[in-house]
C-alpha cells in the first residue's frame, strides 16, 4: 500500500530493536526508561535495568531519610557539646552547618544511587542492604542517646 508523501510508517517491525543491546551503566543511573527486569533466567547477573525494583527504591529512601535524620541529630548533639567522629564531616563542620549537611547528603546520596544502579551485582546488593541496616542502627543509637 502506498503512503502519502511526507508520512512515516509506524510498522514496528521496521524499527530498530531497542532490546538489541543490554542496558548501559549510564542509562541505569538516570532511572528512566522501560526495562524493569529480565525475561530469561540468568540475565539478571551483572546487568542493569532502567527502573529500580520497589525494594531497591525503598532501601534508597531508608538510606536518604536515615542520612537526613542522622545529620539533624548530629547537629543537635553538637549543639549540646558533642563532637563529630567522622574526620571528613568534622572538616565540613568547620565551614558551617549548611556545608556539613550538603556534603553529607551528597556523599550518602551518590553512594546509595550508585549501589542501586548496580543492584544486580552481588556486592552492591549486599552493600545497599548493609547501608540501610547501618542507618537504622545509627538512628536507634541516636534515639537511645536522646533518652539520657
Amino acid at each position: 500500500m502506498d503512503r502519502p508523501e511526507g508520512t512515516f510508517s509506524t510498522d514496528r517491525r521496521r524499527q530498530a530493536d531497542r532490546r538489541a543491546g543490554p542496558t548501559t551503566f549510564w542509562s541505569a543511573l538516570r532511572f528512566r526508561g522501560r526495562r524493569r527486569g529480565f525475561r530469561r533466567a540468568g540475565e539478571a547477573r551483572r546487568a542493569y535495568v532502567d527502573i529500580p525494583a520497589p525494594r531497591t527504591t525503598l532501601l534508597l529512601f531508608v538510606v536518604v531519610i536515615g542520612s537526613i535524620l542522622d545529620a539533624l541529630f548530629t547537629l543537635q548533639f553538637l549543639g549540646d557539646g558533642g563532637e563529630e567522629a567522622n574526620p571528613l564531616m568534622a572538616l565540613a563542620l568547620t565551614h558551617g552547618n549548611t556545608p556539613f549537611v550538603g556534603v553529607k547528603m551528597a556523599v550518602t546520596g551518590l553512594a546509595a544511587w550508585f549501589l542501586a544502579a548496580h543492584r544486580y551485582f552481588r556486592l552492591a546488593y549486599i552493600g545497599l542492604h548493609a547501608l540501610a541496616v547501618a542507618y537504622v542502627g545509627l538512628l536507634v543509637l541516636h534515639l537511645s542517646l536522646l533518652s539520657f
